[in-house]
């Protein structure tokens, strides 16, 4: 079983936290989220992790440590991910963004989120 730890981004709280993902038959699955600073995940390399492929919450997934929210969007200019709470706009944590938002339908690209 492959893992890797993606960073996302909490819009209320405006602070990174770490997602603990593991691959199982092509698609991946978040299992655990977890506060984390943003130079512990420079250090541990987690901001350079790459996964490709559906991206689904385990049924233990606990959300984001911040706001609790268990669903996210891909900001469509910076390509990184943000904890979502059904907003119909919202500003993109990582890059300033504001837009509308919609559900993703395919497979992703999910870089883990350059500090």
């Amino acid at each position: 079983m492959r893992a890797e730890v993606i960073l996302m981004k909490c819009p209320e709280a405006r602070k990174i936290y770490g997602v603990r993902t593991e691959e199982r038959n092509g698609d991946w699955f978040r299992t655990w989220a977890f506060k984390i600073s943003e130079r512990t995940a420079a250090n541990e390399g987690f901001d350079k992790a790459l996964i490709r492929g559906n991206l689904y919450a385990d049924d233990e997934y606990n959300g984001c440590p911040y706001c609790k929210a268990v669903t996210f969007v891909q900001c469509g200019r910076c390509g990184k991910l943000s904890c979502w709470n059904s907003e119909e706009r919202m500003t993109c944590g990582w890059c300033g963004l504001t837009g509308n938002t919609k559900r993703l339908e395919d497979e992703i690209d999910v870089k883990a989120g350059e500090l």
